[in-house]
């Protein structure tokens, strides 16, 4: 459908002021917390001190991707989703160069997840966290343009497929943890857009055996299936999780996570104190929060995160077109599942997947995504003039 123009006279007065607010503050407390995950801790003599610049970085991501939301948020979403199909390709074309000329993050761990910038040394992209935002504005334009056949088997394939795609070439990265994100991207927008529950039963039931199949194979010494879909690191990290006495050096830094988290009690063990998470400002920055602002500072940052995502599911409920509803959910979707899988691996519940903490762990391709995100977000909940029955639909 063509977007509706926006009431500029109304745009002022019902903006949502508080949800850019709060995502800023939750930014600007980043910047903070990736200072104090550094400042804190005793940082082995190995390690360089290129790290004590991270907050400075960080400080600049911030500041830029607060400029981008805002901006983002008074260009219509409509004029931005009409080029859903280079959109898509984009975010294909980068995944594959990043397979091509990816560099190392030097912890010989993840060897193809970044896009060296050659001017700037230190910054470069991560396309993973590209494709999320991407598959978000590509599916729902995808789906609002055929929302009246793509149920039929021959249009809910070539969707699958269009899904399957960047989820495989993520996964070769390898970034088992974002392809999670990106496919759990996908099936909510699916599930708003209005697929079929027979549909979603048939998938359920496909899937059952499927998830028998792993169990089983995770209880072999060695098992026949998974050592073939996942990398290496990925099988160790499963391993270590179930048996921490396989590699006590790889449990360290969840070791030291849960001690962080239980040792932080009620109101914390103040700024910069923070003994036991090294380097913790991405993949373990809840815990920093924790370690310091205790269990009232981890409260109110999930209270926090909690408001953003229910502001967006509001925004959804209340979009003027199943294109802005998508956007809105599929944004609500993808902060639920990386807050869950983050919370998780900080408390040991999930295995170690490297998933950053939404607004507030350190990385400039995050907390752009993010912030685009909710730019986007932002204008699907501006007022619209209604549209003119003499308009016509896109087909």
């Amino acid at each position: 459908m063509n977007g509706s123009p926006m009431n500029w006279k109304q745009v002022l007065k019902s903006y949502d002021y508080l949800l850019a607010l709060v995502t800023i503050g939750i930014g600007i407390f980043s910047v903070v917390m990736v200072y104090a995950s550094i400042h804190a801790a005793a940082i082995p003599a190995s390690v360089t001190a290129d790290h004590y610049t991270l907050w400075e970085r960080q400080r600049l991501f911030i500041i830029s991707g607060s400029v981008l939301m805002i901006a983002l948020s008074l260009i219509d979403y409509h004029f931005i989703t009409r080029f859903y199909i280079y959109i898509y390709g984009l975010m294909i074309v980068l995944l594959v160069i990043v397979l091509l000329i990816g560099a190392d993050d030097q912890t010989n761990v993840a060897r193809w997840l970044w896009i060296p910038f050659p001017v700037v040394g230190w910054l470069s992209m991560q396309p993973s966290e590209f494709a999320k935002i991407f598959m978000i504005l590509s599916m729902a334009k995808f789906l609002d343009i055929n929302r009246e056949r793509f149920n039929k088997p021959l249009w809910l394939g070539l969707v699958l497929s269009a899904i399957a795609l960047p989820v495989f070439l993520v996964v070769r990265q390898p970034s088992l943890s974002a392809a999670v994100v990106i496919l759990s991207i996908a099936m909510v927008i699916l599930f708003v857009g209005g697929l079929y529950y027979r549909t979603i039963l048939a998938g359920l039931a496909l899937l059952a055996p499927i998830v028998v199949m792993v169990w089983f194979d995770m209880q072999r010494a060695e098992p026949l299936f998974l050592r073939r879909f996942l990398g290496d690191f990925q099988w160790r990290r499963i391993e270590i999780f179930f048996d921490p006495t396989l590699c006590m050096d790889a449990f360290r830094q969840t070791q030291g996570s849960l001690y962080a988290i239980g040792t932080g009690g009620l109101t914390g063990r103040g700024f910069l104190n923070n003994p036991f998470v090294i380097l913790g400002h991405n993949d373990f920055i809840f815990s920093v929060v924790a370690s310091q602002f205790g269990f009232v500072g981890a409260v109110l940052l999930l209270a926090g995160i909690a408001f953003i995502i229910v502001r967006c599911i509001l925004i959804a409920l209340r979009a003027v077109d199943l294109e802005g509803r998508l956007i809105a959910a599929g944004v609500a979707g993808m902060l639920i599942f990386e807050t869950f899988f983050h919370v998780g691996v900080a408390t040991n519940l999930l295995p170690n997947t490297g998933m950053p903490f939404p607004f507030l762990s350190y990385g400039g391709s995050m907390i752009w995504v993010h912030m685009i995100a909710m730019g986007v977000v932002l204008n699907v909940g501006l007022p619209r003039k209604p549209k003119s029955i003499f308009e016509d639909e896109e087909t």
